[in-house]
């Protein structure tokens, strides 16, 4: 009787060990991820003492959902993009931020949202082998110019961006996009700009698809993410990286609803987001911080030239509200163009 109360005693004691298994980080894998590892994730260990593992996914937030639903939550804070972040919130799948904790006032515009904290900035532009095509085009106007500038181009597999490109291609100010894809003739208009170019399109779904398909060269021109282009051009890749093409947006570090390291995640965020873990991370990785005071950093910009932060005032910032509203119907089409 006195070994089965000890055994039980003990038992009371390690089941909360147990249950505080470690502190999990999701974000999109790759090199980056490798730097994050080593300049964030373990920063945060050495500092607290809580033992952090990371993995990887691929931006779809079904398995996050699914966890929540059956109160079975195994990831703790997750990178997640801003359409999703928003819906998320609303849906009940991310934590409010603790605003106690995470420091609001350090972030750029856009960067504090009700479940977000902004990690990274991301965006898409014109990129082209310069050896193999020494000219290219400077808008999107001459994107569209197959007369002009001959070749297959290659845009993401999507409305999303796609359907902003083909507007701007068809000569729609930057600042105009949102208001005319808003309307009916706005989005005939972006799907026939569509059709005119269409025999000279290839679509990617990968982010590293881009820069296969131009070193290999199977396209001239393409639209890709700019983090990926720059590291290949500090590579030594003789890459032209067109800024006047960007479209951008930004990440969040979220925490998962229901995680029982939530508080560990809080703090992990304001640590990841902090100047010093962030700037270490800039010197392996041309990142785009959403924390202002790296962001705005004169050595870090310097440091960095095909960092986005020295080119975002040149870009369209992506409408996650728009994309919200409209985007199950325009994907919906876009699909369907996509196969008739």
């Amino acid at each position: 009787m006195i070994r089965a109360l000890t055994l039980l005693a003990a038992l009371a004691v390690a089941t909360p060990a147990l249950a505080q298994r470690e502190l999990t980080v999701v974000a999109g894998g790759g090199q980056l991820q490798d730097h994050m590892r080593r300049t964030l994730f373990e920063t945060f260990t050495r500092a607290t003492g809580v033992p952090v593992r990371d993995s990887s996914y691929d931006y779809n937030v079904g398995p996050i959902r699914a966890m929540v639903q059956a109160r079975n939550v195994t990831w703790d804070v997750v990178l997640v993009e801003a359409p999703d972040l928003i819906r998320g919130c609303e849906d009940g799948i991310f934590e409010r931020i603790d605003w106690s904790v995470v420091n609001r006032a350090k972030f750029l515009s856009g960067g504090a949202e009700t479940c977000g904290a902004g990690a990274i900035g991301w965006g898409v532009s014109v990129f082209r082998d310069v050896n193999r095509n020494p000219t290219g085009p400077s808008n999107w106007q001459e994107f569209w110019d197959v007369q002009r500038f001959p070749g297959r181009r290659t845009l993401r597999r999507g409305a999303r961006m796609t359907l902003e490109i083909a507007l701007m291609g068809d000569g729609v100010p930057a600042a105009e996009v949102y208001r005319v894809l808003a309307t009916p003739q706005g989005q005939q208009r972006a799907f026939a700009a569509l059709d005119r170019i269409r025999p000279h399109l290839h679509f990617w779904t990968g982010g590293q698809q881009p820069l296969e398909l131009v070193n290999a060269g199977e396209v001239a021109y393409a639209v890709g993410f700019v983090g990926r282009t720059a590291n290949a051009i500090r590579g030594g890749a003789r890459l032209d990286l067109n800024w006047d093409t960007l479209l951008f947006s930004y990440d969040y570090w979220a925490v998962v609803r229901g995680s029982p390291q939530a508080a560990n995640g809080m703090r992990l965020i304001e640590h990841m987001t902090n100047p010093a873990p962030l700037r270490a991370l800039t010197e392996l990785w041309p990142i785009n911080p959403v924390t202002a005071e790296v962001a705005n950093d004169p050595a870090v910009r310097a440091r960095n030239p095909l960092m986005m932060s020295n080119h975002q005032d040149r870009g369209l910032r992506i409408d996650t509200e728009f994309w919200l509203d409209q985007g199950p119907d325009l994907e919906q089409r876009f699909a369907a163009w996509l196969n008739r």
